[in-house]
């Protein structure tokens, strides 16, 4: 867990799931926040939930940062605004299931606008913030997902690729100037994915309870990786083992193999 502290952090994707309980570790561990997210009625919600000594005085900041240059103007109101951001959480995210060729182009572009370019932009953004003050902390959320090509889930596990990739490359870049970059990769966890991903498959989402970790217990695990100042972590025993088996098959094999499995599972369809 990260130390206790009496600077600000940064949310996104705070209104629910792991983010919201990203918000709550670090309240109770003193930070003051700013939560950030679409549905402005959930963030006041994930404020209200907060006990930490600074939780009333918690700023919420409605923004959709899967539309282009949000995460530009997010930076630009929090500098108006006089926020100095200690620590940065890149936690929204979405993901899409279902032929690559049958998805709406409009909703591939808006989820690799959040999972990408928002997280690119406000990494580099605060990054030379903080970096300019010589301290400061930027946490992205990946996923064990970014490991894999899957099939079905083509466009959202490349972007979580892309996500891990991003990281480690910043991570070497600003390893000088007393910032320091970790990547939490987490695998299913109990939350409203599937639901927003458009997976309907009874199977599929029984599959993925009883697979899913607590969310509390994803946020921890990050937290702890960023407060050790390690690369990445990956969240639970199961996926870590996944993640070393993995490895173990050609790459190009993977795909075809996990393809039939998803096929059984949601007899053919999302």
């Amino acid at each position: 867990m990260l130390e206790p502290s009496y600077g600000m952090a940064l949310v996104t994707g705070a209104s629910g799931g792991i983010g919201k309980e990203f918000a709550i570790q670090l309240s109770h561990g003193g930070w003051d926040l700013i939560l950030v997210g679409r549905n402005e009625e959930q963030l006041e919600k994930t404020k209200r939930s907060l006990d930490g000594r600074r939780a009333e005085s918690s700023i919420v900041i409605k923004a959709d940062l899967s539309e282009r240059g949000a995460g530009i103007a997010l930076h630009s109101d929090c500098r108006k605004r006089g926020y100095e951001v200690e620590l940065l959480v890149n936690n929204a995210g979405s993901g899409l299931f279902g032929l690559s060729t049958e998805l709406p182009a409009e909703r591939i572009e808006s989820m690799l606008n959040l999972n990408i370019l928002s997280l690119t932009s406000l990494c580099g953004l605060f990054g030379r913030d903080m970096e300019s003050r010589g301290s400061g902390r930027i946490l992205n959320v990946g996923s064990l997902a970014g490991e894999f090509a899957l099939p079905y889930f083509a466009s959202y596990a490349a972007s979580k690729s892309y996500v891990l990739g991003y990281s480690l490359a910043l991570r070497a870049e600003m390893r000088a100037s007393g910032v320091s970059v970790s990547c939490l990769l987490p695998g299913y966890v109990r939350t409203g994915f599937d639901e927003n991903a458009g997976i309907a498959s009874p199977a599929y989402r029984a599959f993925s309870e009883r697979s899913g970790m607590d969310a509390a217990k994803v946020a921890r695990v990050g937290l702890r990786s960023l407060g050790k100042n390690r690369p990445y972590a990956i969240a639970g025993s199961r996926n870590k083992i996944a993640s070393c088996l993995a490895k173990l098959v050609p790459r190009s094999a993977l795909p075809a193999m996990a393809k039939p499995l998803l096929d059984k599972m949601t007899r053919g369809r999302p």
